[in-house]
């Protein structure tokens, strides 16, 4: 049997650097329209690491995503 994860893992897991095609799968959202939104401020920011690469917290994203959804009802 395994275990739950424990809270160091479950946060851990909730502060992952995720790429876009990850945040696109969590937001249904394509790259233009991510990068649109960044830019305007009205979502989570991305965090640079290199000089090509960037990632966005995985927990912000989430968070993002709970925000549409309450904001529906």
């Amino acid at each position: 049997m395994h275990s739950p994860p424990n809270l160091a893992e479950q946060s851990i897991a909730q502060n992952a650097l995720i790429a876009l095609p990850e945040v696109m799968m969590i937001t249904g959202l394509k790259t233009t329209k991510i990068y649109e939104m960044v830019k305007q401020g009205i979502f989570p920011k991305k965090v640079r690491i290199g000089p090509r690469a960037v990632r966005w917290v995985r927990a912000e994203v989430l968070s993002w995503v709970d925000e549409q959804i309450a904001a529906r009802r």
